[in-house]
């Protein structure tokens, strides 16, 4: 464990590998979702806590709606 904070703190924290498909274009459609990444706000406000299994799970469905 390191003697500075913010390093200690990384130690113990997880970074999930699955990125956020967020590109920037923040507007809720008449749809409900998000016109930039296609998630529904539950999806967004989940993702950062969100496990790498989920946000695959998210990823899926985003990718279906884009079809």
């Amino acid at each position: 464990m390191s003697g500075n904070g913010g390093e200690a703190f990384l130690d113990f924290t997880p970074i999930p590998a699955i990125a956020s498909p967020c590109i920037n274009v923040c507007r809720i459609g008449a749809d409900g979702l998000c016109e930039g990444c296609r998630r529904t706000l539950d999806e967004i406000a989940i993702w950062s806590s969100a496990s790498d299994s989920r946000r695959r799970a998210i990823l899926t469905m985003v990718a279906e709606r884009r079809t």
